[in-house]
C-alpha cells in the first residue's frame, strides 16, 4: 500500500508469524519506544503510535485477513472476492469489479456521441446539440466530435419537455 508502512515490518515478524510471536514482538517493541520509558528519542512516542496500530490490526484474526487481502488483491479487492478487482478493458477503461453490478458502471461513465445519444433516448440529434450549445448538456470534444455521458443524457431526457405532434 502506498503511503503506508507494511504492519509486519513494523513489528519486524514474518507474514507467517502466529498471534505468539505478534504479541512477543509487541512487547519488547513497546518497552523500547513506550513515552514513559523512553524520554530521551523525541521520535519514541511517534514509533510507539505506529507499533500500536499494527498490533491492533494483526492481533484480531479478523482485521488481520482483511489487511492481508488489502494487501494481496489491491484497493479494490475485499476478503471473500475471487481474483483481481481491478482490470483494464480492451480500450484501455479501467474496471473495478467491486462498484455493483458491471453494467451500471458502465451506463454512467461511457461516453457517447451525438448520435448515439439521440438514439439512445429517442431525440433528434440537433436537439441534443442545442442543449449543449445553450449550456444545459454538459458535454466533452473527443475525436469523433461531442461526447456525452449515458446519465447525463437520459437524466437531461427526463426533465426536458417532449413536444407530441397532434394528428
Amino acid at each position: 500500500m502506498t503511503g503506508r508502512r507494511d504492519h509486519y515490518a513494523v513489528l519486524g515478524v514474518r507474514r507467517e508469524a502466529t498471534l505468539g510471536e505478534i504479541r512477543a514482538a509487541f512487547r519488547a517493541l513497546a518497552r523500547r519506544y513506550h513515552p514513559d520509558t523512553n524520554r530521551t528519542d523525541p521520535e519514541a512516542e511517534r514509533v510507539f503510535k505506529r507499533v500500536a496500530r499494527a498490533y491492533e490490526v494483526l492481533r484480531d484474526p479478523g482485521r488481520r485477513l482483511a489487511y492481508d487481502e488489502g494487501r494481496s488483491r489491491g484497493r479494490f479487492g475485499s476478503p471473500g472476492s475471487g481474483g483481481r478487482a481491478s482490470f483494464e478493458i480492451a480500450d484501455r477503461t479501467l474496471y473495478h469489479s467491486d462498484l455493483g453490478h458491471h453494467s451500471d458502471f458502465y451506463q454512467s461513465g461511457d461516453p457517447l456521441t451525438i448520435r448515439e445519444a439521440a438514439a439512445l433516448v429517442d431525440r433528434n440529434a440537433e436537439w441534443i446539440r442545442r442543449a449543449i450549445r445553450d449550456g444545459r448538456l454538459g458535454a466533452t470534444r473527443g475525436r469523433a466530435g461531442y461526447l456525452v455521458r449515458r446519465r447525463d443524457i437520459e437524466r437531461f431526457d427526463r426533465m426536458a419537455s417532449r413536444h407530441r405532434r397532434e394528428p
